[in-house]
């Protein structure tokens, strides 16, 4: 069963999202996952679907939604999009969606790439509220992802810098131009997921870290310098082949059935 609702974040724009609850009628849900894509994206992406099958799979009914300033049905525009309001938004429908009728059992937050940042950053600011985070390709830092850009797209910040803007034809969003403006890099150095996790006291829910093998935007490597800071309840799996956003079936498959694997062995431990 699916339900569209909408919200209003702190800025007072609207943001859309799809309520999507288990189909075995006689089966209870167990939780509420809140999903969240990443830059530029949609919560239709193949990615998101992918987790959001093991989520129900597992009784976790799933808020999945877009962001503002993307390419969804929420508010904005892309050129306004950075990876604090990105996170912003998360905190805004987390709070939202406990506060709801519909709301309940355990709180799973999860998210790709900028979705996957914005996930985390919230369970490690609330992890007495967090039962399970599930970040797959997560920015880690704005420190790790430029270095990230000067080794595998070299030239690409100068020339960026230079012109103030970057313009890119979009690989998601069919006959759209992506206009970046330079802010955004200059504002992801004021984000760090270590950083965020020595500051809110060093706890960490249970969390499931998920990379692509051949991601040249957010390298294993990176993901790995965010896992072994968190403490003893974490796991990291590595994608085989895959690179930031996998399309292909195969590497979708195996996304959701690593997550389907860790939930159950989590919820049989939380029984």
């Amino acid at each position: 069963m699916e339900e569209k609702l909408t919200l209003k974040n702190r800025r007072d724009l609207s943001i859309v999202g799809i309520l999507t609850k288990p189909e075995e009628k006689d089966s209870s849900i167990i939780g509420t996952a809140i999903l969240q894509h990443g830059y530029g994206s949609t919560k239709e992406r193949k990615q998101l679907l992918a987790m959001q099958e093991a989520f129900l799979k597992n009784g976790f009914q799933v808020f999945n939604f877009d962001t503002t300033n993307s390419f969804g049905e929420s508010d904005g525009e892309y050129k306004n999009a950075r990876l604090g309001l990105h996170a912003d938004d998360f905190e805004d429908v987390a709070n939202w969606v406990q506060e709801q009728d519909w709301f309940t059992g355990k709180l799973l937050v999860s998210g790709h790439s900028m979705g996957g940042f914005a996930s985390a950053r919230y369970a490690l600011k609330n992890f007495d509220k967090v039962d399970f985070v599930i970040p797959f390709a997560p920015v880690i830092s704005g420190e790790l992802s430029f270095v990230a850009e000067r080794k595998f797209n070299p030239g690409i910040l100068n020339k960026w810098k230079e012109y103030g803007v970057l313009f890119e034809k979009s690989k998601t969003v069919h006959d759209i131009i992506k206009e970046k403006p330079w802010n955004v890099v200059v504002e992801y150095f004021n984000h760090s997921l270590i950083r965020t996790f020595f500051e809110e006291g060093m706890k960490n829910s249970p969390i499931l870290l998920i990379a692509c093998e051949k991601d040249i935007h957010i390298p294993p490597e990176y993901i790995k310098i965010f896992y072994d800071a968190l403490g003893d309840t974490k796991s990291f799996e590595i994608i085989d082949g895959a690179s930031h956003s996998p399309k292909e079936k195969k590497y979708l498959n195996r996304l959701s059935e690593i997550i389907d694997l860790w939930l159950q062995e989590q919820l049989k431990d939380s029984c």
